[in-house]
Formats: structure tokens, C-alpha cells, sequence
């Protein structure tokens, strides 16, 4: 029941291992229900890296007005992997009232680090099975970015935003304390899988 983050930096492949992930889980189990959530510039960089790499799954990027999409998403269970992006999921969330997911997938998953906003409500919407988000940037400005993608995660895991922000954030900014740092860290650690260009393209 646990999920995670792929954290490893830009080229370092973590479109490629989660849809190596994907197929895998349909070679184990013929259904596979999918949504994938990414900026709307690489909906359609998702669909053909899947038919390079796992021809096997179908894949609908969604695309369209309003009833097209509906369409697209009613006709969900004809496909393995339906792709879409965070405004599309905003305006087209009471479209998924009834769904579960195998697989929930956000990719520049910084975009939900406002939990205040409507495309991380909208995100957290969503009922899945496994979750992951994809980012290099875990952590741009606060810890809050980190506890919001924990919440679509593993809700409550990082306890209320309160109580984090309390036993956390506001000792690590205002009084840099290092054990509330250490204390995150350890907590983060087995759910993020983070490998940097400097330890895997040594030539760079």
C-alpha cells in the first residue's frame, strides 16, 4: 500500500522505468487501468514513448473539447493507459467519479507543490491503487512542496500540514535545525529513488 517518488534528474530515464513498470504489470495481470497526469506539452512526448517502448499497451492521449474527452474517458476500459494533463484534469475531475486506477502517475509532479491549488485537489482526486509522482525537484523552495506531494502520495503519512509545519518546517527555516531535517530525510527516504547525472553519466 505504500507509493512512491521517482526523483532522479531530467534524462536519467524515469519515463522509461515507469513504463517499463507498466508493462510489467500488464504481463502479470491482463487489465491494466492507468492515468498519467503531465504538463500539457508532453502528453503527446508520453503516447510515443510508449508505442516505442511498450507497443503492447494502448494508449489514448486525451484530446479535444469537453464531450470528447467524456467520451475518451467513458471508453476507458478499452485501453490499458489513458494520458492527460493537469488543467485538462482539473476541468474533467467529475468525469472520474467512479474510477479506480491500477496506476496514477504525475509527471513534473512540482506542479501539485501548492496543496492550496485545484490542480493538486485535483490529483488527490483521484482513486488509484499505486501512486508515483515523477520529479527532479522534490524540494524547490519550502519543505511544504514535499509534504504536498507526500499528501498525494500517502495521505497523513507527513501528518497534517499543520502539525508538519509545527514540527518541521518552521524549525528547519527559522532555527535551521538539522534534526527536523534528519527527521524528514529518513521519513522521505524509503519512498524516493533519486540517482544524479554526476553518479550515473560519469562523463558528464
Amino acid at each position: 500500500g505504500f507509493h512512491g517518488i521517482l526523483a532522479d534528474d531530467m534524462g536519467l530515464g524515469k519515463t522509461l522505468q515507469i513504463i517499463a513498470l507498466l508493462l510489467s504489470a500488464k504481463q502479470q495481470n491482463d487489465t491494466l487501468q492507468v492515468l498519467i497526469v503531465c504538463p500539457a506539452s508532453v502528453v503527446l512526448n508520453w503516447k510515443a514513448e510508449m508505442q516505442r517502448f511498450a507497443p503492447a499497451l494502448r494508449v489514448t492521449a486525451l484530446s479535444g473539447g469537453s464531450d470528447q474527452r467524456a467520451q475518451q474517458i467513458g471508453q476507458r476500459a478499452q485501453v490499458d493507459v489513458l494520458v492527460t494533463s493537469y488543467d485538462q484534469l482539473k476541468r474533467d475531475i467529475p468525469l472520474y467519479e467512479g474510477a479506480t486506477f491500477d496506476f496514477q502517475v504525475l509527471d513534473e509532479a512540482q506542479v501539485i507543490k501548492n496543496a492550496h491549488t485545484l490542480g493538486a485537489k485535483a490529483a488527490k482526486a483521484i482513486d488509484a491503487l499505486h501512486r508515483f509522482a515523477l520529479t527532479g525537484t522534490p524540494i524547490e523552495n519550502r519543505l511544504s512542496e514535499l509534504w504536498s506531494i507526500f499528501d498525494f502520495l500517502m495521505p497523513g503519512y507527513f501528518f497534517s500540514y499543520a502539525k508538519f509545519r509545527e514540527r518541521y518546517e518552521l524549525p528547519a527555516m527559522k532555527q535551521q535545525d538539522q534534526a527536523a531535517l534528519a527527521q524528514v530525510r529518513r521519513m522521505a527516504a524509503p519512498f524516493m529513488l533519486r540517482r544524479m547525472k554526476s553518479e550515473v553519466l560519469t562523463e558528464l
